[in-house]
């Protein structure tokens, strides 16, 4: 009894050490097998979902077993031993199982030969599975000492592959949460380009690129809905040639169109493999020879209103599962309302600009002499601005600031306006009153609030010699400081009856010679630059080269 004790120790140790559950089972069998002499072993595992004991694995089983042991799961309520156990949480001993009323007739005729032993796996007095062995019916039953071995054996192997099946649930639970973090990231990513930005292309690009990363995708395009089909607003591929029915601005083809069905019934569409696709429309085919194999398609929805489709496509076949669908969903939601945003901004956007731009060029019209000078104006502020390298809301501040510069002429008589003729010393400070009358106009108008600077300064010299307060260097407003540029550029080019109007080379070299005393030569340079770059174009020498170029 000590060799067996001895062995009985060691083994236990052993198992402990193990990491995988074949193993266990194995080692389970062999120490089985050489202490009490079993047979053979057959071990199922409970399946708490299905509630019945899944297909066993086991060592040493007949061929003639294998079929009913390895491929039929044992469903308690169907067999009473397999309920009993489970009940009761003990070991049952069938000494005749051939005539047992526990087992089905199947399995009593398979058993009949045969003195079988079921041994629950119990950890915290939930069965995990059961151990069958089994010995000829030639040979005595387990004896008690031999099934109070077998029972230590089975309790310190089940509680060796619990540990296990925790480890696993415990990864799996892990992998699930970083997963549905890394959702909640994008999300975020996705929340942060809204409130940084209400650019479209800005939104779009974030949202192809989140996606791209979660699900490994080799194809993203954001299609949108126009006059009642779609249209290709952004693509992008990887390690892929994107085709040309699929690049930005194409609409697409609805025939047999997997975005098509999305974008009409509002629900996600897919198809696992497009090559077994029996009648591909032109864009499945279009995607099929590129090397596009799944596909899936997910409406972009704002107000319960269909407003496009996100389509992402991969090599792989069956690529876009259940699970990663709905991430994808969760995204294509967000998107859709920042979209959305963008474009309702837009139009706001479009609205106060044009309305802004009639009441400018309303000031120009006074004059027959300033017809359009508020808009060139606007369009080479916001050159210089964007050539200078300054931030997408500094450029807009200095658009408007360029096109509402002159707004203070509204309260300028009309006949100082039109004079034909340079202003005289009397005539001249009414008219210094305009970006002050310019400002107290507009101030009433929140979103102009940091537009005004712009307005009141541009007048302003850096030599202290300007108006309305003198300011000298960088305490001008660098807005202030390019509308200057600009303005007297324009000036310098138009035509008036009192002079002639300039070519470009020679504005420049006025706007050179008037640097570091009336303007800013950071900003004269930036222009000049700007300037060349177009005239290098084959723009020529006229200033009509500009508007355009803006």
């Amino acid at each position: 009894m000590t060799g067996t004790y001895t062995e009985l120790i060691e083994g236990s140790e052993r198992l402990s050490g193990l990491t995988d559950v074949d193993e266990v089972i194995k080692d389970l069998s062999r120490l089985l097998r050489k202490l009490v002499k079993t047979r053979w072993i057959a071990v199922y595992f409970f399946d708490r979902e299905r509630r019945d004991f899944a297909p066993a694995r086991s060592t040493g089983l007949p061929a003639s077993f294998l079929p009913v042991f390895r491929e039929m799961p044992l469903a308690p309520d169907k067999i009473p031993l397999l309920k009993s156990m489970l009940r009761k949480r003990q070991h049952l001993m069938l000494t005749d199982p051939g005539s047992s009323d526990l087992l089905t007739p199947k399995l009593r005729k398979l058993l009949r030969n045969l003195c079988v032993l079921a041994v629950p796996m119990v950890v915290r007095t939930q069965v995990i599975g059961a151990v069958f062995m089994a010995r000829t019916r030639d040979n005595p039953p387990f004896s008690d000492a031999e099934t109070a071995i077998i029972r230590d054996l089975v309790s310190h192997a089940a509680l060796v592959v619990s540990h296990m099946q925790l480890f696993d649930e415990s990864l799996d639970m892990a992998l699930d949460l970083a997963g549905r973090i890394d959702v909640i990231l994008t999300i975020d990513e996705i929340n942060k380009a809204i409130s940084s930005s209400l650019s479209r292309e800005r939104i779009m690009e974030t949202a192809m690129a989140q996606v791209e990363r979660i699900t490994g995708c080799e194809f993203v395009a954001i299609l949108q809905a126009e006059n009642g089909g779609l249209k290709v607003m952004s693509s992008h591929a990887s390690g892929l040639e994107i085709p040309a029915a699929l690049r930005p601005g194409a609409p697409l083809s609805l025939a047999g169109c997997t975005a098509w069905t999305a974008f009409r019934t509002g629900r996600s569409a897919s198809i696992a493999d497009l090559a077994d696709t029996r009648k591909p429309g032109t864009v499945s085919r279009t995607l099929l020879a590129a090397g596009i194999r799944s596909l899936l398609a997910i409406p972009l929805m704002s107000r319960d209103q269909v407003k496009g489709v996100l389509l992402l496509g991969d090599t792989e076949p069956d690529k876009f599962a259940r699970g990663e669908t709905f991430t994808i969903e969760k995204i294509a939601s967000q998107m859709a309302v920042a979209l959305e945003n963008a474009r309702l901004y837009e139009d706001m956007r479009s609205l106060f600009f044009n309305t802004v731009s009639s009441l400018a060029n309303a000031i120009d019209a006074k004059s027959p002499w300033t017809k359009g000078h508020s808009e060139r104006v606007m369009h080479i502020s916001t050159r210089i601005a964007k050539e200078m390298g300054l931030s997408e809301q500094e450029v807009e501040q200095i658009r408007l600031g360029g096109l509402l510069h002159d707004i203070g002429k509204i309260g300028v008589i009309e006949a100082l306006l039109e004079k034909p003729a340079l202003l005289s010393e009397d005539e001249f400070p009414p008219m210094r009153l305009h970006p002050e009358k310019g400002v107290a106009i507009l101030a009433p108008i929140a979103q102009l609030k940091e537009v005004l600077p712009v307005i009141l300064y541009h007048h302003e010299r850096l030599d202290g010699s300007g108006y309305p307060e003198g300011l000298t260097g960088d305490h001008i407003p660098l807005g202030a400081r390019i509308v200057a540029v600009a303005d007297s550029f324009d000036a310098m080019v138009s035509e008036r009856p009192y002079k002639h109007a300039n070519t470009l080379t020679e504005a420049l070299e006025e706007l050179r010679a008037g640097a570091g005393s009336q303007f800013d030569p950071v900003v004269v340079e930036c222009f000049a630059r700007y300037v060349k770059r177009v005239m290098g174009k084959g723009g020529g020498n006229t200033p009509g080269v500009l508007w355009e170029a803006a």
